[in-house]
């Protein structure tokens, strides 16, 4: 008698190809946004809105977007720079104009 073994046949898995991780760039919307305005805020001279927005936009990406700090930090400055500084400016004037206001009309010359 013969007697034949059954050979087992080895079958591998297929591969498949491993998937790559896409690479997302970390978001840093409200900084940079922030950061433009602060900007443009110097530039135009804007007083009050554009400089609290960059203000607001600032501490919101300075809190939410860890890869964008910087900008954050730059947007908060430029935008107090924008609002505070001409309120420094008006009272630094206003204290220059205050001695000469204070000598009456006859300072000028016209006082009889």
């Amino acid at each position: 008698m013969t007697t034949t073994e059954a050979t087992p046949t080895v079958t591998t898995p297929a591969v498949e190809p491993a998937a790559t991780a896409a690479v997302v760039s970390p978001s840093r919307t409200l900084s940079i946004v922030g950061f433009v305005l602060g900007i443009v805020s110097l530039v135009t001279g804007q007083a009050v809105i554009m400089p609290a927005a960059a203000i607001i936009l600032g501490v919101l990406g300075y809190r939410q977007e860890p890869a964008g700090r910087t900008f954050s930090i730059f947007a908060i400055v430029l935008g107090s720079i924008a609002l505070f500084g001409w309120m420094i400016l008006g009272a630094l004037g206003l204290a220059f104009a205050l001695p000469f206001l204070a000598l009456g009309d006859w300072a000028w010359g016209w006082g009889f």
